[in-house]
């Protein structure tokens, strides 16, 4: 990774995987390196739809409404140096929206987020 891609590149929080390739073993919907998915769960070559819900400590994650990760994130959790960042935190985070690679192509639309009760 670049150094400018390290300084644009979010160090804090989960991601959810957008990424049909052939190439990686991860594939959209994964709780990516916590809960990797190596099947396609949806065509993607159509729209679909992503829903992810992180309550507590708790992430799930669905595609056109069938649920793909249902996580908990354990106490004291311990990630590798690499990925130190990569834990809930009460005050907050960034949301991303990212391709995988330059020739992967995803478009989006209608998008939300709400505060959950």
């Amino acid at each position: 990774m670049s150094t400018r891609d390290k300084a644009l590149h979010l160090a804090k929080g989960y991601e959810i995987q957008l990424n049909n390739s052939d190439a990686d073993k991860r594939k959209t919907g994964s709780l990516y390196a916590v809960v990797d998915l190596d099947a396609l769960p949806v065509d993607d070559t159509k729209w679909f739809h992503v829903r992810v819900t992180v309550r507590d400590k708790r992430i799930t994650v669905q595609i056109n409404d069938k649920q793909v990760v249902d996580y908990i994130e354990p106490v004291d959790v311990k990630r590798p140096p690499e990925r130190a960042g990569r834990v809930l935190d009460s005050s907050g985070g960034g949301i991303a929206l990212q391709a995988h690679d330059p020739k992967s192509v995803f478009y989006f639309k209608d998008i939300r987020v709400r505060r959950l009760e």
